[in-house]
């Protein structure tokens, strides 16, 4: 690319691309509505099955459904997200995040992909901090896109 025309650079996520001058500006025109109707997130791990304090490799994918360029609207302090049995990233604890107020950038058909490792324990915050195994059964991992209102996927992992 010409640099006297300017450079796209790496988006928030980290993730360089140069759209084309035909797609340059086209994310403006979708409505942020119709952007948050068209991206869909996934989640999905590994394996199925885990021994007590295992660790599960959750993948969690957002996709824009759309031939052009969205720009989805961020409400939260991060973008996506993932919990254990509807706790946030695996811990009873509280913790302070304040509102987004970005965007998240797609190109046409874009999927992206995150993955994180965790250690198979939910820390438990009281008078003395645990981490403790999931106990023997069925649970939710669930992942989240921080839009208003929040986009949501699950998957089931059992605990032999």
């Amino acid at each position: 690319m010409d640099p006297s025309r300017g450079r796209r650079g790496a988006d928030p996520l980290g993730e360089e691309y140069d759209p084309s001058v035909f797609s340059r500006g086209l994310d403006k025109l979708i409505p942020a509505a119709v952007a948050r109707a068209v991206a869909t997130v996934d989640v999905d791990t590994d394996r199925a099955v885990y021994g007590p304090g295992e660790p599960v490799t959750i993948r969690v994918t957002v996709e824009n459904r759309l031939p052009l360029p969205i720009e989805v609207p961020i409400a939260e302090a991060r973008v996506w997200g993932w919990a254990v049995d509807g706790l946030p990233e695996a811990t009873d604890e509280r913790t302070y995040e304040p509102t987004g107020g970005r965007t998240l950038e797609l190109r046409a058909g874009e999927s992206r992909e995150y993955e994180h490792v965790w250690n198979g324990r939910v820390k438990r915050s009281g008078e003395r901090t645990t981490y403790e195994p999931l106990p023997r059964g069925d649970h939710e991992i669930s992942a989240f896109l921080g839009t208003d209102p929040r986009k949501t996927a699950s998957t089931t992992i059992r605990i032999r």
